[in-house]
């Protein structure tokens, strides 16, 4: 019976990170234009499908990889706009691949993990941390974070009559700043921004979507 409560405890002590999740969200954004993004986990692989409806483009953004104990491990990254690859990453083994289709591909040692946004956002609403060094890429070029501190704060706010704990999670690496909220509980972001060389983007938790 002890080793029974032992073990129901320790299973139930387990962080949320190992449970699975596969949700669909419709985000607001502050250029008025909707974010419909995918985000998917089930214990070995990773998968996020975003697609924006920009007028004149159909950009979908799409990444994935297997799962660890402690973080996602990025290794397809995708830009397509009208349903054309635009540009890409590929990570296989100590090399990654990457550039814009149209002027071919680089290949460079990956001395670091790396992730685009939206895995990112995912890595710490699902795993509440980030590694202290990683690189961003938007299938055009590598953008190296170093030395990063990420600031968590919580509070409590009400949604739907209820009460709930908003946690925030926030970075900054020069000129690059980010800011991702999810609610305890919960493995998604509810908020995301970033702000890069002067502009500012932000997608909010509108409403979840089939």
């Amino acid at each position: 019976m002890k080793l029974l409560k032992i073990l129901l405890v320790s299973l139930f002590a387990l962080p949320s990170a190992w449970a699975n999740i596969n949700t669909n969200i419709k985000y607001s954004s502050n250029y008025l234009m909707p974010a419909y993004v995918q985000f998917k986990a089930d214990g070995q692989q990773y998968n996020v499908n975003a697609q924006i409806n920009i007028p004149l483009y159909n950009i979908k953004f799409k990444s994935g990889g297997t799962q660890g104990t402690k973080q996602f491990n990025m290794q397809t990254y995708q830009d397509t706009r009208n349903d054309k690859v635009y540009a890409k990453a590929n990570i296989k083994g100590s090399a990654i691949e990457y550039g814009k289709v149209k002027s071919g591909l680089k290949t460079e040692p990956m001395t670091m993990p790396t992730f685009d946004l939206f895995t990112v956002a995912f890595q710490l609403s699902y795993f509440d941390k980030l590694p202290q060094n990683f690189q961003i890429t938007n299938g055009k070029k590598l953008y190296p974070m170093t030395n990063v501190f990420v600031k968590k704060s919580e509070r409590t706010l009400k949604d739907n009559n209820r009460n709930v704990t908003e946690i925030t999670y926030q970075f900054q690496t020069g000129e690059k700043a980010f800011v991702v909220k999810k609610y305890l509980g919960e493995q998604f972001p509810r908020f995301i921004s970033y702000d890069k060389d002067g502009d500012h983007y932000e997608l909010t938790f509108s409403e979840f979507v089939k």
